[in-house]
C-alpha cells in the first residue's frame, strides 16, 4: 500500500541507481509518466580534447589537460560524485601584468563577464627573450640609460661622442664611419668643397668688388671701373635706366628710353626720342680706304606695298621760323681731284614692270607739287614755264634731220621726230600729215595740251616749186600750210622754211599750227 512522504526513507543523490524513477502527472489527461531519477541531475563535462594541438593546459606551460570542470561535491571534495554539486576551477593571476576584472556591464557584477587586462606600464621587457621575436624595435636616445657606447654612422648615428661648439658637420675623406666637426666661429666663414674634402674659408675680393663679412652675413658690392676683357652678357639685357653708353664716363654717347629708342650725341646734349634712332649731330659712314661704297636703304618689303622712305629738313617748332634745307651733295674732291657726281635715280623694274621716274616736287599753296618730272624714256616734263636767267644760252641736241621724197609721200611721225624735214621739189609738191594717232604714240603725246615743233625746209631755189601741208586723219590744220620755194633773186620774199608746232587735243586728234 502506499506510504506517506514522511514515512520514506531519505536518500543521497550519490545513492540514485540507474533503475529509479521520479513520477510526473499531467494535470489535464491525469496521465502519469516517469523521468530516469539520474536524468534530472546536472551533468557538466570538462571539455578537454586530445585531437587539437593546444589546449588550456598547454596555453598555461603545462602538458597535460587541465579542464575547468573538476567534478561534483561538497566543499573543497573535487573527487565526489554529488551530482547535483559542480565544481569550477577559479582564475587568478599570478602578476601584476595580468590583470582579472569584472566587466563593469551590470549593475549586478554577479552577472557580468570576466576580463583579462594586461597593465603595460608592469610589462618589464628586460625580463623578456627578443631574439626571435625582435619586438624591440625603438629605443628611447635621449634617455642615456637607453644607449651604451657611441652609435655608429651605419647606424644611422655620428660615430662621434661630441662636437665643437659653432660648427658644421662634415663627413671624412673616405668610408663612412665617422663624422667631423668644423668650427665656423669667424665672421663671413663659409663651407667650401675641394678634392681634399669641405673646408672652411672666407671669400677674397676681386677687382672692383668689395666683400663686408658680419655676423651671420656676407656683402658683396661691385664698383666697375675697368673691365679687362670682353663682356659677355651670354644674351642677358642690361638695364640702363636713364644713364649713357659712353667712352669717357661722361653723360654723351649712347642712350635708350623706356621704349626702346636710341638717342646717340657727343658734348653733353639733351637727348630728345621723337623717333626710334636720334642723332644728335651728322652721320659719316664707310671705312677711310674708300674699298666699298655705302648705302642708306629701307628694309625689304616682304608683304604689302613698300613704303617711302623720307629724308626732310628740320621743321619749325613754336619759332616762326623757316623750315631747314635738305642739301644732297656729293664730295669735293682735293688736290687736283674731281667733285663727285649728285645722281637721282628711279627706281629699276623687275620683269616686265616700268623703270621708276624723277619727279621734282615744290611748294605750291602749302602743298607738294610736281615741278619737274624725268620719265624712264629721260623725256623731261615741266609743269610751269621754263626761264632762263644768265647770259647762256641753252644748247640742244639736234638729230640728223628727216628727208622726204619729192613727191607725195606723207611726212610722217618718224620725220617730225626729228625736229627738222628737209624737202627739195622740183614742181609744186601736195604732202599729207601722219595720222593724229601717230603723232601722239611716236611724239610721246601723254596728255592732252602737250606739243611738239619741228621745221620744214623747202630746198627748191627757183622759187616756184612749192610743198603744200594736207590734213591726215585726226589731224587739223592752223594757218599757212604752204612752204615756198627759196628765191635767190628775191630772198626777202620768200626764205623757204616753215616752223610748227603739233598739239594734242584728244586721244586720237592734233592741231598742227604755223607759227613761223
Amino acid at each position: 500500500m502506499a506510504k506517506r512522504i514522511v514515512d520514506l526513507g531519505l536518500k543521497s543523490k550519490s545513492a540514485s541507481v540507474s533503475n529509479e524513477r521520479l513520477v510526473i502527472q499531467n494535470s489535464k489527461t491525469s496521465e502519469s509518466s516517469a523521468y530516469k531519477l539520474e536524468d534530472v541531475f546536472p551533468v557538466l563535462q570538462d571539455g578537454s580534447t586530445t585531437s587539437g594541438t593546444k589546449s588550456l593546459g598547454s596555453a598555461l606551460g603545462t602538458s597535460t589537460l587541465t579542464p575547468l570542470f573538476v567534478g561534483g561535491g561538497f566543499g573543497n571534495t573535487i573527487t565526489g560524485n554529488e551530482k547535483n554539486t559542480l565544481i569550477f576551477k577559479g582564475i587568478r593571476s599570478n602578476d601584476t601584468v595580468l590583470e582579472i576584472k569584472n566587466e563593469t556591464l551590470s549593475s549586478d557584477l554577479t552577472k557580468t563577464n570576466l576580463v583579462l587586462d594586461i597593465n603595460q606600464a608592469q610589462l618589464d621587457l628586460s625580463a623578456c627573450n627578443n631574439t626571435s621575436s625582435a619586438f624591440l624595435s625603438q629605443a628611447t636616445l635621449s634617455n642615456s640609460a637607453h644607449v651604451t657606447g657611441t652609435l655608429k654612422v651605419a647606424n644611422g648615428g655620428t660615430g662621434a661622442t661630441a662636437f665643437a661648439d659653432k660648427s658644421v658637420i662634415i663627413t671624412q675623406d673616405s668610408g663612412t664611419d665617422t663624422l667631423a666637426a668644423v668650427a665656423m666661429s669667424t665672421n663671413g666663414q663659409v663651407l667650401i668643397g675641394g678634392s681634399s674634402g669641405p673646408a672652411v674659408g672666407t671669400l677674397t675680393a676681386g677687382t672692383n668688388i668689395t666683400i663686408t663679412n658680419s655676423d651671420g652675413g656676407i656683402s658683396i658690392a661691385s664698383a666697375i671701373g675697368t673691365i679687362s676683357s670682353s663682356l659677355d652678357m651670354a644674351n642677358n639685357t642690361i638695364d640702363l635706366g636713364t644713364g649713357f653708353l659712353s667712352g669717357d664716363g661722361s653723360a654723351e654717347g649712347i642712350r635708350l628710353d623706356s621704349t626702346g629708342k636710341v638717342f646717340i650725341g657727343s658734348s653733353t646734349p639733351t637727348p630728345y626720342f621723337t623717333s626710334d634712332l636720334n642723332i644728335n649731330s651728322g652721320i659719316s659712314l664707310g671705312p677711310s680706304n674708300g674699298s666699298t661704297a655705302q648705302a642708306i636703304a629701307m628694309n625689304a618689303c616682304t608683304s604689302g606695298s613698300s613704303p617711302a622712305l623720307t629724308i626732310s629738313g628740320s621743321s619749325a617748332s613754336g619759332t616762326g621760323n623757316a623750315g631747314g634745307k635738305v642739301v644732297v651733295q656729293a664730295g669735293a674732291g682735293d688736290t687736283n681731284g674731281n667733285g663727285g657726281d649728285t645722281e637721282i635715280h628711279g627706281g629699276l623694274r623687275a620683269g616686265s614692270g616700268t623703270d621708276g621716274s624723277v619727279v621734282i616736287k615744290t611748294g605750291s599753296s602749302g602743298t607738294a607739287t610736281t615741278a619737274v618730272t624725268v620719265d624712264n624714256s629721260q623725256n623731261v616734263t615741266f609743269a610751269a614755264g621754263v626761264i632762263q636767267r644768265g647770259d647762256a644760252g641753252v644748247v640742244l641736241h639736234q638729230n640728223t634731220p628727216a628727208t622726204t621724197d619729192d613727191g607725195t609721200t606723207v611726212v610722217s611721225a618718224a620725220n617730225v621726230l626729228t625736229g627738222i624735214v628737209t624737202c627739195t621739189p622740183t614742181a609744186d609738191r601736195s604732202k599729207a600729215t601722219d595720222t593724229a594717232a601717230n603723232y601722239i604714240s611716236t611724239l610721246g603725246l601723254t596728255a592732252d595740251d602737250d606739243a611738239f615743233d619741228f621745221s620744214l625746209i623747202n630746198l627748191a631755189t627757183d622759187g616756184t616749186s612749192f610743198v603744200t601741208l594736207t590734213a591726215g586723219t585726226g589731224v587739223t590744220l592752223v594757218g599757212a600750210a604752204v612752204i615756198s620755194a627759196q628765191d635767190a633773186a628775191e630772198d626777202a620774199f620768200t626764205s623757204g622754211v616753215g616752223r610748227f608746232r603739233i598739239r594734242r587735243t584728244g586721244s586720237s586728234a592734233v592741231s598742227v599750227y604755223r607759227i613761223a
